[in-house]
């Protein structure tokens, strides 16, 4: 689908209208508010939310972090690193929405990918006045999934970890801004890159099944060998990754505390091509009926399956992805549980992020 130099995928539309239409469908799945969520400039997400048709979605926002990353080092060169630090994570976030053209795992999404684990390693290594950042190696089957560690900068033991995970298209650094909520409140955090996410499956070739679980168990092991946590764990999972995070929870007693935002209990194949791409890619199969196999290999029975970590589901009204019913599927995994609803929520309540991550960091202090 890619030249060999990562440039324009070949099979880009060519007429207008068919632009016009691939455009629609962009803007649809990153609307602005997820941009900001994820961590974009707004300015820049403005402009690329509003940006010609006639210029590809990933060209647009490659060149907005480009931008950023020109930014951060003229502040390097003035000895402004705070700066510096801020324009590579924005960079970071405009990297992350232009690789999500791609559903599939082509030359140029993996560029673009590997641009922004650059950018976000970057940041790392300039900012450590708020958060400290650590890339890890979670083993699992023959390979590795990756990991960030996101703990308090200050000379302290955090006083617990709380695992966050994505779904199909949003991944580890996206939820940057989760962490260092939970780093404000003492609580670490590890930006989780499940099997079919993220660099644990466009670099390392891990894709989701049933397995999953193991992955999150393993993360913990690693976790907890570290003298400068708290071995006390909660899960945070958004989109898909809420079942993820749930199905941790039910395989592994060390989760004390569990949050699912936005997911239902048992999905299936969308009729949408984009998400029914997504979730190809996510689980390595190219097969309706073996896609769909996969995914009810990760279902959860609420009439069997229970955890003992207590439980807050998160659900927006106005999610055109998930119901109500799809939210409240999960209530019954866990004796402690409650759920808050944003009556005009967008999908994981993008459009109320910062009241969303204050409401859950702080939930998660109080439970861990």
């Amino acid at each position: 689908m890619t030249s060999d130099d990562g440039g324009a995928a070949d099979d880009r539309p060519e007429s207008p209208s068919e632009a016009e239409k691939l455009r629609f469908t962009q803007v649809l799945a990153m609307p602005v508010t997820r941009m900001l969520d994820y961590g974009m400039d707004p300015w820049d997400a403005n402009q690329l939310s509003n940006s010609d048709s006639g210029t590809p979605w990933d060209t647009a926002a490659s060149e907005l972090a480009r931008t950023q990353v020109v930014r951060a080092q003229d502040a390097v060169q003035q000895g402004s690193i705070i700066t510096a630090a801020a324009c590579l994570r924005r960079a970071t976030a405009a990297f992350n929405f232009a690789q999500m053209a791609f559903n599939s795992d082509t030359d140029r999404k993996r560029n673009l990918y590997q641009s922004l684990v650059d950018s976000y390693s970057a940041a790392a290594e300039l900012d450590t006045h708020r958060v400290l950042v650590e890339r890890l190696q979670i083993p699992h089957r023959d390979s590795h999934c990756v990991g960030w560690l996101v703990r308090p900068a200050a000379d302290r033991v955090a006083d617990g970890v709380v695992v966050i995970v994505g779904g199909q298209s949003g991944w580890g650094s996206a939820y940057h801004r989760q962490a260092e909520a939970l780093a404000d409140r003492g609580l670490a955090t590890l930006l989780l890159e499940a099997p079919g996410q993220g660099e644990t499956r466009i670099f390392n070739g891990l894709y989701l099944d049933r397995s999953v679980d193991s992955a999150f168990q393993a993360a913990l092991d690693v976790l907890a060998d570290r003298d400068d946590l708290t071995p006390r764990f909660g899960v945070w999972g958004n989109s898909f990754g809420g079942l993820l995070a749930a199905r941790a929870a039910v395989a592994d007693c060390r989760f004390t505390a569990c949050c699912v935002n936005g997911a239902e209990i048992d999905p299936r194949p969308s009729q949408f091509r984009t998400a029914r791409e997504q979730a190809m890619a996510l689980t390595g199969t190219y097969d309706d009926e073996e896609l769909a196999r996969t995914l009810e290999s990760v279902w959860l029975d609420p009439m069997t399956d229970s955890m003992d970590a207590s439980l807050l589901v998160l659900h927006g009204a106005a999610d055109p992805l998930q119901t109500l019913d799809a939210a409240t599927a999960f209530m019954t995994l866990s004796e402690d549980a409650n759920i808050r609803v944003w009556e005009d929520g967008e999908h994981t309540i993008y459009n109320h992020s910062a009241e969303r991550t204050e409401f859950v960091a702080d939930w998660f202090r109080r439970k861990m």
